[in-house]
């Protein structure tokens, strides 16, 4: 057992011992037999969700979950219109008030620039001095303040003024010492001086950034931190003085990346967090070798010497090759509309055009009727495959009675994981799977917009291969 490994496994116990339970409970009749999730961000490099706990509300419309945390962390829980939060600490018992329940439009629900409103979940039991009001109270001051001074700040970039709203906020809440609030009154005031200093983030960076504690589940910590960082390897490695960045990229070289920002006079915790930031990122631009950036990432879940970014380096690579096209299609385990149990591995030696949608959705059912002529003129060779991420599933088998669709519809309702496998939180969305399991179009045309032709040609391709070999 590696040093590594053997460290990796302590911090987990560790974890582990220290996790308290927290109960979040309250009472919304307008939430009657909903399921309600609620969630944490991890890190700012994937922003995946990671889910703390759930529970259904009962019919009198009171509910009660017990999370599980080790620390004090900002959590979720997405109520359609709205993005209810706040902030636990472990042990504590909370009773909240949620928002009213508001459904999103049939155009919300399906398009990507959609974002739910923020709602500070109601404390009606918790008293004033908990951490969540004296957040809530600094969060509206500072945006008074930057309110009031919007002009000098944003327009006239004066340091003047950005010291006077720090020192003024600084004493005002000098009597809270909580590490997670000075947190958070930190990286509040780190986007500040962000705003004045943009020409030269180098200074921001240095003061809050490059030497100090790397602080992942923080929300405000997260925020600046992409702001500073997201696409930073690609913009760096164009200077002409870090263009060995692409090679050792390339080559896949995680520990020499590290090492030139180590170099550069950033602590090694926060030099890893970056490169992995910037594989992450990186894969999608073009500007480094997609091999070098999986190779890169593969060996940050080794190399790396901060336990807490393991796990990071492991969704980034999961992540990275859940969908890549050559990769194994992930798993599906559905019921069909015969109650019986279907896999992706009844298709095998067969092409799978694979669909994601949801019957409400204009959008969905324009390409479902599309579906129709490409299954009937190519059923010999293509097999069809629909999920239905409808809450409710008879609504899908429904449509599929009204409609007269012949080909396999299954039910992915409260598949939230599936979701996230597919990236089909938007729908519709399709892919082309192979005779051997493996992805080959991610995401592939829609139906109605040429899907038939790239589809013969792949085929093509394909069986001469097979013809070849």
């Amino acid at each position: 057992m590696n040093n590594i490994t053997i460290v990796l496994l302590l911090s987990l116990i560790s974890v582990t011992l220290n996790a308290q339970k927290t109960v979040i409970s309250g009472k919304a009749a307008d939430y009657s037999r909903k399921e309600i999730s609620f969630y944490t961000i991890p890190d700012p490099v994937t922003r995946q969700k990671l889910e703390l706990g759930t529970t259904t509300v009962g019919p009198d419309g009171t509910f009660s979950v017990t999370l599980s945390v080790n620390q004090t962390i900002e959590i979720y829980t997405d109520l359609e219109k709205y993005c209810g939060t706040m902030v636990i600490e472990p042990g504590k018992n909370y009773s909240v008030i949620l928002p009213p329940f508001s459904l999103r439009t049939t155009n919300e629900a399906h398009s990507s620039y959609f974002k739910p409103a923020f709602y500070w979940l109601g404390l009606p039991d918790t008293d004033r001095r908990d951490l969540n009001f004296v957040i809530r109270s600094f969060v509206t001051e500072f945006n008074l303040e930057t309110y009031k001074n919007t002009v000098p700040i944003y327009q006239k970039k004066s340091k003047d003024v950005v010291n006077e709203v720090i020192v003024r906020l600084e004493q005002k809440y000098s009597a809270n010492q909580n590490e997670y609030f000075k947190i958070l009154e930190r990286y509040y005031f780190a986007e500040l001086e962000y705003a004045i200093n943009q020409l030269t983030p180098e200074y921001v960076i240095s003061k809050y950034f490059a030497t100090q504690p790397v602080q992942l589940h923080h929300p405000v910590y997260q925020k600046v931190f992409e702001t500073l960082f997201t696409d930073f390897l690609r913009k760096q490695s164009l200077d002409i003085q870090n263009r060995k960045i692409i090679s050792i990229t390339n080559s896949g070289n995680y520990t020499d990346l590290v090492s030139f920002f180590e170099n550069r006079g950033y602590k090694k915790s926060f030099a890893e967090l970056v490169v992995l930031k910037g594989l992450n990122d990186g894969y999608y631009t073009g500007s480094f070798s997609k091999a070098g950036v999986v190779k890169a990432v593969e060996m940050a879940q080794t190399a790396t010497t901060s336990p807490l970014l393991v796990p990071v380096a492991q969704r980034i690579k999961s992540k990275l090759m859940r969908l890549a096209v050559g990769g194994n299609a992930p798993a599906i385990k559905l019921m069909n509309l015969k109650k019986e149990t279907v896999t992706l591995d009844q298709f095998r030696g067969k092409f799978v055009y694979l669909s994601f949608f949801n019957s409400r959705s204009a959008d969905c059912r324009r390409e479902l009727d599309s579906i129709v002529s490409v299954e009937r003129k190519l059923r010999q060779v293509l097999s069809l495959v629909s999920v239905s991420l409808d809450d409710d599933f008879e609504n899908a088998a429904k449509l599929w009675k009204a409609r007269g669709y012949s080909w396999e519809l299954l039910d992915g309702s409260k598949q939230k994981q599936l979701v996230v496998n597919y990236n089909a939180s938007i729908t519709p969305v399709f892919y082309l799977i192979d005779p051997d399991g493996m992805i080959q179009l991610s995401q592939a045309p829609f139906p109605s917009q040429g899907f038939e032709p790239v589809f013969l040609k792949m085929f093509r391709d394909f069986r001469f291969k097979q013809q070849r070999n």
